[in-house]
Formats: C-alpha cells, sequence, structure tokens
C-alpha cells in the first residue's frame, strides 16, 4: 500500500509513514468533480495546495479554511491581494508548486509547506519561521490524515554545527553562544531540508564572537528511505 505522510515546516522534527491513496487522504473529502474553490477542484488531490487547503483548522488556527480558500484564489488568479487572518491581520500565498506552497501571516511569520517524495513514500511538510528577533523556524510532522508523527530526523546539537576545526574549540563555542537558531528550507524537487544558522544575528556586528566561525553556516538533510539523513 501507499505510505503517505505529511510534515509542517514550523524548528523541531517528527515522522511515520501511514498508508493511503490520494482518495482516502482525508476522510469527507470533496468528489473529484466538486470543486474546492475557484481555482482548485479534489483533482488536486495530493498537491500541496490540496494539503494547505484540507489542514484542521487546529493546524491553522489563525487561518480558517475559508481564508485558506481565498488566499489560494486570489494566488491562482494572479492577484496580489492579502486576505485576513483571525487576529486581523494580513495572510498572503506568496508562492507554489506542485510540491511547496509559501504563505505569510502578519508582519512576523512565514510558512512552508512542501511535499517531498521518495518512490512510493510521500512527505508533506510545513515550516513556521518566526522573524524577530532574529530568524527562527519550527518543524511540525504530520500523517495524511494530519496526525502527529514521530521525527524522521534527530534535531541537530551543538556537535552537528561545529566544523571539523571547530570541534576541537567546542568549549570556546559554548561560552559565547547560550543557543543555536536557524531558518529551515525544504526543497521537495530535491529532497532536502535545510537549515541555516541565524545566530549571527543575536550579536551586535560589533560585539560578534569570533567563535562564531567554528559553526557550520548550514546542515543539509536529504530524505532516503522515509527519513531525513544529515549530509556529512
Amino acid at each position: 500500500m501507499k505510505r503517505t505522510v505529511v510534515i509542517v515546516l514550523s524548528c523541531l522534527f517528527c515522522l511515520a509513514a501511514k498508508s493511503a491513496a490520494p482518495d482516502s487522504i482525508a476522510a469527507g473529502a470533496a468528489p473529484v468533480s466538486a470543486p474546492l474553490s475557484a481555482t482548485m477542484t479534489a483533482r488536486d488531490a495530493g498537491s500541496a495546495q490540496w494539503y494547505f487547503a484540507m489542514a484542521p483548522d487546529d493546524v491553522l488556527p489563525l487561518l480558517p479554511v475559508n481564508t485558506r480558500l481565498d488566499m489560494l484564489d486570489y494566488y491562482n488568479s494572479g492577484v496580489s491581494r492579502p486576505s485576513r487572518d483571525a487576529a486581523g491581520g494580513r495572510a498572503i500565498v506568496t508562492g507554489s508548486s506542485s510540491r511547496r506552497v509559501t504563505f505569510e501571516t502578519g508582519d512576523t511569520c512565514s510558512y512552508e509547506l512542501a511535499v517531498f517524495t521518495a518512490g512510493s513514500d510521500t512527505i508533506v511538510a510545513l515550516v513556521e519561521t518566526i522573524r524577530y528577533p532574529m530568524p527562527d523556524s519550527r518543524i511540525a510532522w504530520y500523517d495524511s490524515r494530519w496526525r502527529p508523527i514521530a521525527p524522521p530526523a534527530a534535531e541537530p546539537n551543538l556537535d552537528d554545527w561545529l566544523t571539523r576545526d571547530g570541534r576541537k574549540h567546542r568549549q570556546e563555542v559554548e561560552e559565547v553562544v547560550p543557543f543555536m537558531t536557524s531558518v529551515a528550507e525544504a526543497g521537495p524537487e530535491s529532497g532536502t531540508l535545510t537549515l541555516r544558522r541565524t545566530i549571527d544575528a543575536y550579536f551586535v556586528p560589533s560585539e560578534r564572537p569570533d567563535a562564531l566561525r567554528w559553526l557550520r553556516p548550514s546542515i543539509v538533510f536529504r530524505f532516503k528511505g522515509g527519513r531525513f539523513e544529515k549530509e556529512q
């Protein structure tokens, strides 16, 4: 049976694979001929836009389903017009492909929902990034019915961020870097998940510690066999 998984990128890792064919991905989905919105129908089942439209309200509490459908209609019609989220802030789709949808809410939050495939396995990811005081992402993972699932990759620790030479200076880095922040970027077409270091913005430029040079600028994970493996 086909295994299908969905991910929400918002900076913690979680994964599992569930059996589901496209027509069983969401119980009660509209008939194939029924329009979900003015610019999308159930024939789009399994696409990034479909997962965005069908997400439960508790997954995206600021974006009720009708708001999400309006956002997709505006984007698909080429209209750069924001909708309003539940808090009255702006909400707009900023990009879309068959495997990826990016959108923003308010002035500080951006999201990315990506659909990964590897053989018969499918994983959909939704990333939430808070821009201030320095950009930082969280990642939530769900199966095809939007149930939380176990992590597909270990959350990086300090050792993962250290360069080869930096491992010799671990104590020096620990003394000046209180925690790590990063932005997550999904690459469903290439089967990658990239974390880019942002902790540098925590420091005033004139006081930025030299020890930051011992940290890698990014960590890349590649989707293999239903899991994300860290590239060396």
